[in-house]
């Protein structure tokens, strides 16, 4: 009997030891008050599209990440697995499939839940998503003495992120045949630039075109042109 005694009350301590445990655990749950932070990689413009990603971090884990653009429908992300840091590319659709917010000015609400309710504040920020267009050239008129040296003056703009293009200039006689070709090589966009050539062209009046290529692969929208004189 005395063994049996002590059996139960080895239970009981057992018992009453895990009962203590799962009372600290519920209190640290409860203790949980900090709601999650999130933080993220957006800047001022875009170009073409835009992909924001959210990281929302939490010393318990994250269990939702939301996002609402241009104040339309609030989109939720369900987080697996509960990890103390997690990631989201928005915006995205109903399907949580990440969609271009398309060009104009947008505004992005977003913020996180984690695992004990805790939601944080809603943050906003306000981007811009411009189209990428092709460049345009531009050329002066020149003149040259027929054995020298002939200095070719263009520019090519662009109203896109690239900041140097691919030119390439082509001189053509009066009856559109191309005479000589100029690879100028990779050049800086909106500023005035020169290309040169020992002019062994016949005296005449030609034409020459500039052509450019920025960096995206987009040719220009309109070809630059202008005469050379050859003396």
């Amino acid at each position: 009997m005395r063994k049996t005694h002590i059996a139960v009350l080895a239970v009981a301590v057992v018992v009453i030891v895990m009962a203590i445990g799962a009372v600290a655990a519920y209190g640290d749950l409860a203790s949980d008050t900090q709601a999650p932070t999130t933080t993220t990689d957006a800047v001022q413009v875009y170009w073409d599209d835009a992909a924001i990603t959210l990281t929302a971090e939490d010393d318990e884990g994250i269990r939702y990440i939301y996002h609402e653009l241009d104040n339309k429908v609030v989109r939720l992300h369900r987080v697996e697995g509960a990890p103390l840091s997690a990631h989201l590319e928005v915006p995205t659709n109903a399907r949580g499939v990440r969609v271009s917010p398309g060009v104009g000015t947008h505004t992005l609400l977003y913020w996180a839940q984690d695992i004990n309710g805790n939601v944080e504040e809603r943050h906003q920020l306000t981007f811009e998503v411009r189209e990428d267009t092709p460049p345009t050239t531009s050329a002066k008129a020149v003149s040259v003495r027929r054995g020298r040296t002939a200095t070719l003056k263009f520019k090519v703009d662009d109203a896109g992120p690239e900041d140097v293009a691919q030119v390439v200039i082509k001189v053509q006689n009066k009856k559109g045949k191309v005479v000589r070709t100029i690879k100028a090589g990779s050049r800086r966009v909106g500023v005035d630039q020169t290309a040169q050539f020992r002019c062994t062209l016949a005296k005449g009046v030609y034409t020459y075109y500039v052509y450019a290529t920025d960096s995206a692969g987009q040719a220009q929208s309109k070809v630059g042109s202008a005469k050379l004189t050859v003396k």
